[in-house]
């Protein structure tokens, strides 16, 4: 019964999860990478975020294909107080030729509402470019103590994994990298899959007490 339950509750909530994101999400605030430690992005054509923190020097992403690819690139950040909108962007290969440079700097950012996390965004350049199998890298720069999301690809997966990921990471995002308060970080569909999850294993735990009760009446 419990878990007919637990499918039953999926099955409902999995489509709203879908609907709701276009982007499997990446939180790297705090992650240390250069040029030699790149950020690895798999699969550069579906859709992921890459939430992360310029601090005291430039972030590297490495993105390795062995065909044929479309890459999508686009910067975002998050609409708050005080933040700069001097990021820049570049996409070189192996040889250093570059591909794309993408500069916040000279850009009209205009306002969006992402419903995925309930959460307000300032949406910068974005390119999208043709390239042949290699290794390219990404860097971004600007201002220290820039947050920024860096948007790759525009396929859209999100697989039973990238949900549970998401999960846990939509409130960490949210409170962490857009200084929400607990309450505010569960407004989204994720919060209340998690307050759903977190109710029907207290639902199945009731269940399972009344049984043992019950049995140890019936013993006794």
């Amino acid at each position: 019964m419990k878990k007919n339950i637990i499918l039953i509750f999926f099955m409902l909530l999995l489509p709203l999860a879908i609907d709701a994101s276009a982007h499997q999400p990446r939180f790297i605030v705090g992650e240390q990478n250069s040029v030699s430690n790149p950020i690895l992005v798999e699969q550069p054509e579906v859709s992921k975020a890459y939430y992360g923190k310029i601090e005291k020097s430039d972030q590297y992403y490495r993105v390795p294909s062995s065909k044929e690819f479309n890459l999508y690139l686009s910067l975002q950040i998050p609409d708050l107080p005080n933040q700069s909108k001097n990021v820049a962007l570049e996409l070189v290969d192996n040889s250093g030729t570059q591909f794309v440079r993408l500069d916040g700097s000279h850009h009209i950012w205009s306002k969006f509402h992402e419903s995925f996390g309930n959460a307000d965004y300032l949406a910068g350049p974005s390119s999208q470019i043709f390239l042949p199998p290699g290794v390219y890298q990404i860097k971004i720069s600007g201002e220290e103590n820039t947050k920024y999301v860096l948007v790759v690809g525009q396929k859209e997966e999100f697989p039973p994994s990238e949900i549970l990921n998401a999960l846990y990471l939509v409130p960490k995002i949210n409170i962490e990298f857009f200084g929400m308060n607990v309450f505010q970080s569960m407004l989204n569909v994720f919060g209340f899959m998690i307050i759903g999850i977190i109710a029907i294993i207290g639902f199945v735990c009731l269940i399972v007490i009344r049984r043992v009760r019950r049995k140890a009446k019936s013993e006794s």
